[in-house]
Parts: structure tokens; sequence; C-alpha cells
């Protein structure tokens, strides 16, 4: 992995806990916290995906 500046790295983890983190409270709003959590990181998984897909073509 290059570290000199030239290309960004970007961090689909990230995504995975702020996915989840957000599908929580939703679900807690709508008294389903756990289908909440479940969504939030399913959502979060297709944008770390895309977003991967998206670098992997620019790398």
């Amino acid at each position: 992995m290059q570290r000199d500046g030239s290309s960004l790295t970007y961090a689909g983890g990230l995504l995975l806990l702020v996915g989840f983190i957000a599908g929580a409270a939703v679900g807690i709003a709508i008294d389903q916290p756990s289908l909440g959590a479940i969504g939030g990181v399913a959502i979060a998984a297709l944008l770390a995906l895309l977003l991967w897909f998206v670098r992997r073509d620019r790398a």
C-alpha cells in the first residue's frame, strides 16, 4: 500500500460502524433496534462494496 500521498485510502469499516450506530438509532425510534442495526449494516455494507469497486478501478 502506498503512503506517499498520491492515492487516498478509504476504509469501509468506518462505514459499517456508522451504519450500525445509525441503524440502531433509527431502530430505537421505531421500537425495533435489532432490525434497525441489521438494516444499517446492510446498507453500509453495500456502500462499502460500492466504494471498493470505484476505488479498485482507479488504482
